[in-house]
This record gives structure tokens, C-alpha cells and sequence, in this order.
């Protein structure tokens, strides 16, 4: 499952960059095969100082390419009840900043 999702993400994020994938090979030290086989999910280990130089090159955070959906963001606060209100304002205030609000769950636990 984690091999389908880092090929979804890689070739995800190296298209929206615009980049070749011997573009990012040649960036990261690896072949244009390994590339291709990290992108189909045939290539079994990929190494972390690979994985960092990638999520690098791709301009995206490490655990971004191991998210099944990028698009979402679930945040969980858990509070005491002494805390609840200032949760409660903080989730109100990250909505009003976020431009796209889809796919973002904030959850407030006690």
C-alpha cells in the first residue's frame, strides 16, 4: 500500500513541477529507470537519504509523499475543559485564513 501511494505522489508532485523524470533523476542521483519504477511501484526500497533529496526536489515535505490524500489535512486538538474555548477560537481562526477549506477535518477531543 505505502509503495502505491509514494508512486502516486512522486509522479504527482514531479508533474506539477514540470520536470522530466530524468530531470529528477539527474537532481537526486538515481537512474531514469529507478525514477520510473518508484513511480510504478515496482522499486521495493527507496532509500531515505532518496526519499529527502526527492521530497526536496519536488518541494514538498517528506511525509506529503506517503499521505493517500495530499489534499487533506486533519488536525486534532485534545484539550482540557479549561482549554476548550481557546480551542474552539483557534479551529474558527485557522478557517478564516485557509483560502480552500475542502478536505481539512479539525477535530477538538476532551
Amino acid at each position: 500500500m505505502e509503495r502505491e501511494i509514494l508512486a502516486r505522489n512522486v509522479k504527482r508532485y514531479r508533474q506539477v513541477k514540470g520536470l522530466k523524470q530524468s530531470d529528477l533523476a539527474a537532481k537526486v542521483g538515481l537512474t531514469s529507470d529507478t525514477i520510473s519504477k518508484i513511480e510504478t511501484g515496482k522499486q521495493e526500497n527507496v532509500g531515505s537519504k532518496y526519499l529527502i533529496l526527492i521530497s526536496r526536489e519536488l518541494d514538498v515535505e517528506l511525509f506529503q509523499l506517503f499521505m493517500a490524500d495530499p489534499e487533506s489535512l486533519t488536525i486534532k486538538f485534545i484539550v482540557s475543559d479549561q482549554n476548550l474555548r481557546s480551542a474552539e477560537r483557534l479551529s474558527d481562526e485557522i478557517f478564516k485564513r485557509l483560502d480552500n477549506k475542502k478536505g481539512i477535518n479539525i477535530y477538538i477531543l476532551k
